[in-house]
C-alpha cells in the first residue's frame, strides 16, 4: 500500500508541472496573443505569426488574435495571408472595424473594388474616426466618375485629419478631372453671305456699267 502511495504522488506532480508549463484556454489564448503584439512592435514578424496563431488555435473566436495576425502577415509582405486572417477576424467578430478597414485596403490595392468598397463602407460605420476608409472609398469614386461621391468621402477624410496629404491630392484630382464643367462641343451655325445691290459689275477686269451689259 505504501509503495503504491509513493508512485501516486510523484504522478500528482508530474499532472501539476504540465498544467503549469502548458496551459489551456482563453488566458492562455491571451498570454500569446500578448506576446505577439510584443514582437509586432518589435517588427519581429516571425515570432509574431507563431504567438498569434497559437493564441487562435487555443481560441478560435479570438477575433483581435486574427487580426493581429494579419498585421504580422502584412508586416512581412503575405498580403494573401494578411487578408486570409482579416477576414477570419470579421467571421468570428463582425463589429471588427479595423478589419474591415484593413480588408477593404487590401481588396482595393487587389484592384478588386467591389468587394473594397463593400467592406470600406462597413468600415465608416464601425470605426468613423478611421480617415482611411473614407479616403479609399474617395479614389474608388474618382475612379467611377463620381464627382460627388469622391470629393463627400475626401472631405470627410480631411476633416478627421486635416493633414492628409492623399486625401488632399484625391480632392484636387477629384476637383480637376471628374468635377469640372465640360465644354459645349455645339458647332455655331455658319453666317449666311450677304449681298448689296448696285449696277456696277464690280467683277473681274474693267467695270462695267448697267447699260454695257
Amino acid at each position: 500500500m505504501m509503495r503504491t502511495r509513493l508512485l501516486f504522488f510523484p504522478l500528482l506532480f508530474t499532472l501539476a508541472a504540465c498544467q503549469t508549463t502548458m496551459p489551456q484556454g482563453p488566458g492562455a489564448a491571451s498570454d500569446f496573443y500578448q506576446r505577439g503584439r510584443t514582437a509586432l512592435t518589435l517588427e519581429n514578424y516571425s515570432e509574431a505569426i507563431e504567438h498569434f496563431e497559437e493564441a487562435v488555435r487555443l481560441d478560435p473566436r479570438y477575433g483581435e488574435a486574427f487580426y493581429g495576425l494579419g498585421e504580422a502577415y502584412e508586416g512581412s509582405g503575405r498580403d494573401r495571408l494578411a487578408l486570409d486572417a482579416y477576414l477570419d477576424a470579421i467571421d468570428v467578430q463582425p463589429s471588427l472595424g479595423k478589419a474591415q478597414a484593413s480588408a477593404g485596403r487590401l481588396y482595393f490595392e487587389r484592384k478588386e473594388y467591389n468587394a473594397a468598397e463593400a467592406y470600406l463602407k462597413r468600415a465608416t460605420t464601425l470605426v468613423p474616426a478611421d480617415p482611411n476608409p473614407y479616403y479609399y472609398l474617395g479614389e474608388i469614386y474618382r475612379m467611377q466618375g463620381k464627382c460627388k461621391g469622391s470629393v463627400d468621402m475626401y472631405k470627410k477624410a480631411l476633416a478627421i485629419k486635416s493633414n492628409m496629404l492623399e486625401a488632399q491630392e484625391g480632392l484636387r484630382r477629384a476637383q480637376r478631372e471628374v468635377c469640372r464643367p465640360r465644354t459645349s462641343r455645339t458647332s455655331t451655325p455658319a453666317s449666311r453671305p450677304t449681298y448689296q445691290k448696285t449696277d456696277v459689275f464690280t467683277g473681274g477686269g474693267r467695270a462695267l456699267k448697267s447699260d454695257e451689259w
